[in-house]
């Protein structure tokens, strides 16, 4: 019985022990990733070495390292760098199925150094999810305890998703990223474990990421952010002359530079270094947008026109919308000035991009709340609140949906209230070209050459359209400038749904290709088409039998004589819809055109209601 009564004591003991360790006082406490801890609360600084410096890259390969070795390559250019003196550069990995070079594991996060000219593994953990806030922030403090520096920065290099989607999708945890309230709570995290406020800058080798929100939220953390306000080309940045430069006077300046050498060959990419103690000024001019807008909504429509909206986009929504921040000011005519402490470089076809989007969800009203939760500036959320709440039932009237005065042109008027209301206006062309054999009116695309005078709009339409080699391409236009026109085409590359992105340019009359992205991440870095890969030209059925509304029409094989350009099309029978879409992102549809093109000329048949 003794024997029996201490082991029940034992029993007993253990059992409360194992209580009281599970007990609120005893347990790690979860971050409130929304409301993190104060920063003023600090730990006393530590004495560093004068001159040093650490670069931390937090490298998440997803399908970006599993399907094309992107990480891989950037690091080979690391490997190739001519690293400053007392200059340390780890890498973290993680977040891909496959790593193509150097025997990294998919199976776990590891660690790196840059010593030498070769990648130095110095410990390897149970695989992380990198798209987890105590992830980052766990590297973060590693790295402050093993290679303390005086300066040091951060790097995010992956996929890119603004203000709303984040940063670093991990491949290996669902897609799962790093939403900018994460980065928010792992940043101040780090700051209650060690005093080491400020970084000389955080950037993003990411898509989309130039953003507001993103750089709000930066701002008590670091001197300098980098980032894009575009989708960037699959290469990313340059890495020799980043790592070459580090700690330089014109490191901004240099690395920029070899960016856009790098991409010179693209029309699209974007790169912007934003000084993050003057922010306040962009605050200023985020006021002044509030201000006008709320005084006179007649500025929204053609601001968001002008803005450039980044990202993929499409008449039927998917759309990023992140608005060039100064282009927003200049056509609102709210006064602004970045050049004092935003420096960027951009292809021709962004040449005016200003290096810093604002977030404005003309598609996206359902994230509000959402947004409200990100976005630090609450009277720019409220204001975004109270604009959409106020949105009329209906913004669009016409007061004549489509007629003619030539019989060539379809011509539509609006009333007087809804003008204020108009966003963009363009129209969407069917062809009946070879229905006799298939059975299927097919739509050819999207164009917004619509133009307006004396109250009346009229759509352009001439018979010419886009065609890679001799096939017909379904496309649509994403801006339209007077110097160029950007688009994109849905395909199959080798066999998986994609887009095609090219830009027009009026005056030369010719098309460069960008690239493409997958369908099924649109805010993905752009692809290379590269010689040998296999282009299916895919079409939409306006009415799909099936859950898929594409069907394939012809493959080419993408090679030197592969050739992209504008002509005439067929001589056949066709119809196009004009459309308004308003401020708040609906669309209306006027009525349609039916009409015969002989290969020169356009002559309307009938006109139906829409």
């Amino acid at each position: 019985m003794k024997k029996a009564s201490l082991t029940i004591l034992v029993i007993l003991m253990i059992f409360l022990l194992f209580l009281a360790s599970c007990s609120p006082e005893n347990q790690t406490p979860t971050p409130d990733i929304e409301n993190p801890p104060n920063d003023k609360e600090l730990p006393e600084e530590k004495n560093y070495v004068d001159g040093t410096y650490t670069l931390m890259i937090y490298m998440c390969g997803s399908n970006l390292e599993s399907r094309a070795g992107l990480a891989t390559k950037n690091i080979t250019e690391m490997l190739s760098a001519e690293i400053p003196e007392n200059t340390k550069v780890i890498i973290q990995t993680g977040g891909a199925t496959a790593w193509r070079k150097y025997d990294i594991s998919p199976v776990y996060s590891s660690r790196y150094e840059i010593l030498n000219g070769n990648l130095s593994l110095i410990e390897q953990n149970i695989n992380a999810n990198m798209g987890d806030y105590s992830t980052l922030s766990d590297f973060l403090v590693w790295g402050e305890e093993n290679y303390p520096a005086e300066h040091r920065s951060i790097i995010f290099w992956d996929h890119g998703g603004g203000s709303m989607n984040g940063v670093c999708f991990d491949e290996n945890f669902h897609n799962d990223s790093l939403s900018l309230l994460e980065i928010r709570a792992a940043l101040a995290m780090v700051n209650q474990t060690i005093n080491n406020r400020f970084y000389e800058f955080i950037g993003f080798d990411a898509c989309l990421m130039a953003t507001y929100d993103t750089a709000n939220i930066l701002r008590n953390h670091a001197n300098y952010m980098i980032a894009s306000e575009e989708l960037e080309p699959g290469s990313g940045w340059d890495y020799k002359v980043l790592l070459e430069n580090l700690g330089k006077e014109d490191f901004y300046t240099k690395v920029l530079n070899a960016y856009a050498k790098k991409q010179e060959t693209k029309t699209t990419y974007t790169l912007s270094a934003i000084k993050l103690s003057e922010f306040h000024k962009v605050d200023e001019v985020i006021y002044g947008l509030v201000e006008q807008i709320n005084y006179n909504l007649s500025y929204v429509g053609h601001a968001l026109s002008e803005g450039k909206e980044f990202g993929t986009k499409g008449l039927g929504g998917g759309n990023t919308n992140l608005f060039d921040l100064g282009l927003l000011a200049k056509a609102i005519g709210i006064p602004y000035d970045f050049s004092d402490f935003i420096i960027n470089v951009n292809g021709s076809a962004h040449e005016t991009a200003t290096g810093l989007s604002l977030y404005f969800p003309t598609t996206q009203k359902e994230k509000l709340k959402e947004y409200a939760k990100i976005c630090p500036n609450l009277i720019y959320s409220d204001f975004l609140e109270d604009y959409f709440n106020n949105e009329p039932e209906t913004t669009i009237f016409f007061t004549d949906a489509g007629f003619t005065d030539d019989n060539i042109h379809l011509s539509f008027t609006l009333s007087n209230i809804s003008k204020k209301y108009v966003k963009t206006v363009g129209y969407e062309l069917h062809s009946y070209a070879g229905s006799s054999e298939t059975g299927k009116l097919y739509v050819v695309g999207t164009d917004n050459d619509v133009s307006f005078s004396n109250g009346v709009y009229t759509v352009d339409f001439e018979g010419r359209w886009v065609f890679l080699n001799d096939m017909l391409l379904h496309c649509d236009v994403h801006e339209e400038k007077p110097t160029h026109t950007t688009f994109s085409a849905p395909v199959m590359i080798n066999g998986e749904m994609s887009f095609l992105l090219f830009a027009y340019f009026k005056e030369t009359k010719k098309i460069i290709v960008e690239g493409y992205i997958t369908a099924d991440d649109t805010t993905s870095r752009i692809n290379e088409l590269s010689t040998g890969t296999e282009v299916t030209i895919v079409y939409e059925d306006p009415v799909p039998e099936g859950e898929n509304p594409y069907y394939e029409e012809g493959t080419i094989v993408w090679g030197e004589d592969s050739i992209i350009a504008v002509k005439y099309l067929e001589a056949e029978r066709y119809q196009y819809i004009p459309y308004v879409i308003d401020i708040y992102g609906n669309i209306f549809y006027g009525d349609t055109a039916s009409l015969y093109f002989d290969g020169t000329t356009c002559t309307i048949e009938a006109i139906a209601a829409g």
